[in-house]
Order: structure tokens, then sequence, then C-alpha cells
């Protein structure tokens, strides 16, 4: 007979939680829900910067909580404090093909809504999108497997099912599903090569030949990305040469500039005021 396998994501009222039974779903479907969970707490929290750690206080990675199975996963936003009080829960009863989400305000069951897998996953996908929208063919694509597919890396294969990372390890440092793909040796290589400059540096970069932007005391150069820009090159050029991110957060206050930005930082900022 099946057991019930449940997980829990906890962030500050709000309480989702996972229903299956063992050996009926397909891990790929249980990772597009926690991708969708964690999308939408993004958006109802206007922020790309979360933690996910559990019990022990254990850093994860979305993919590692689907893998290890981890019952109680707590998600944290930098400069928020974590309330154990979850007036707000949801409850996602899942096979392969269905959801079935629960919502509860506090003992009282409010509304059920039911999700088709393939609702799921394009949910999943409009996300991705819409970071490809804001930056283009520039972005990084985000840690998302079945997302875009432009160049094909081989799975590093295990001889071994992965074991749960140990107390007071890093996620980068346990050992991953095969599935989940490595980054290259190189980022860590660009890193050697960043440079500091100054503000009046980065002022004399403001025209569509050399165009430089600072965001978060970061410096990236822009210049390809000028005539991709959705909201078009004249919006973009108002940050060019400047430290853009006040103007960054006042449009995209919910997206993680680095991480999309990351291959084309060019140095720090110094000595700004």
């Amino acid at each position: 007979m099946n057991n019930k396998e449940v997980i829990n994501l906890y962030i500050e009222d709000r309480q989702d939680t996972l229903e299956w039974m063992e050996g009926e779903v397909d891990i790929e479907t249980l990772d597009e829900v926690v991708t969708f969970i964690i999308n939408d707490i993004k958006q109802k929290f206007q922020t790309d910067l979360l933690s996910l750690r559990d019990q022990e206080n254990q850093y994860y990675e979305i993919e590692q909580i689907v893998e290890f199975r981890r019952p109680h996963t707590y998600i944290t936003i930098p400069q928020r404090q974590d309330n154990e009080v979850r007036l707000n829960r949801n409850i996602y009863k899942i096979k392969n093909d269905s959801i079935l989400l629960e919502k509860y305000k506090g003992a009282r069951k409010v509304e059920s809504v039911d999700y088709q897998l393939t609702a799921i996953k394009k949910a999943n996908q409009k996300y991705v999108d819409t970071l490809i929208g804001i930056f283009d063919d520039l972005v990084i694509q985000p840690k998302k497997r079945n997302s875009l597919k432009i160049e094909e890396v081989k799975p590093i294969q295990f001889k071994n099912e992965p074991e749960s990372p140990k107390f007071g390890q890093s996620p980068k440092e346990s050992v991953s599903p095969s599935w989940i793909q490595r980054k290259s040796l190189s980022d860590s290589n660009k890193k050697n090569d960043l440079k500091q400059f100054t503000i009046d540096e980065v002022a004399k970069h403001n025209t569509i030949y050399s165009a430089w932007i600072v965001i978060n005391s970061k410096v990236y150069d822009v210049t390809k990305y000028l005539n991709k820009h959705p909201g078009g090159q004249e919006e973009l050029m108002k940050g060019v040469g400047t430290d853009g991110t006040a103007l960054f957060m006042q449009n995209h206050p919910w997206v993680n500039a680095h991480y999309l930005l990351e291959q084309f930082q060019v140095g720090f900022l110094i000595n700004h005021k």
C-alpha cells in the first residue's frame, strides 16, 4: 500500500503543502509544481532573491528540495523576518497530469482550484519569457530545465543515488542529481578579470557605441542590448553612464539584475557616495 508523501514550503504567514502518493508521481512533475509555487512567491513579494533552508538551517536549491524530499522548507527574503504563524495555507494535491489546489484562511477552506500539469508548465514558461522579454538574448537563462534549449549539455552521470547534503555543507558542494547542469569553470575565470571603476570612469561610457550602467554597485556593459530593450533604446540610455539602480528598481523591482547580467559584468563601482 502506497504512503502519502508531503513537502511543506513556508514563508512568513503563508504555507504551501504538496501531497502525493508514493511512487505515483514523477519527480519532473513535482519539480514543475515547486517551481510554480516559487515563481508565484517571487511575484507576490516582488523579489527574485529567495533562500531555501530546512529545519537544520541547511540551504538547498529548488531541485534538491524535490530530490531529497525535504518535508519542511523555509523560504526567506533578505531583510525580512520569518513568521511561524501561517494564516494563509495552500495545499497542492498532486497527480502526474493534474493538481488540486486548496486554499485555506486559518482553518477555513476558501477556494479550490483544479490545474492541469500543462497549465503549470505554461505558467512556468511564461515567467521565464517575462525575464527574456526584459533582457532578450543577453540574459543568462534561469536555472530551470526544460525551459529554453540554447545548447545541449550532456548530463553528469553518477553511479549511486544522490545523498542529502550534510549539515553545514552548501548545495553547490553536495552531490547533485544527474539532470542538474553544472556551471562552467569559465565563470570563475571571468571573475578574475573584473576591475574597479569610479563613477567618473563609468560616465565616460555614455554613448550608443559604449554603454555602461551601474546596478547595485556592479558595472555592466549593455552596448549590444540597446536596440533590443523592450522599453526602447531611449529608456535604457537614461541610465547609461550613471548609477541606474533606482531606475532599474522602478521598472523591474522583482528581478535579480545580477542573475541576468552576470556574464556582462565588467567590474565593480568604488568610491561612490
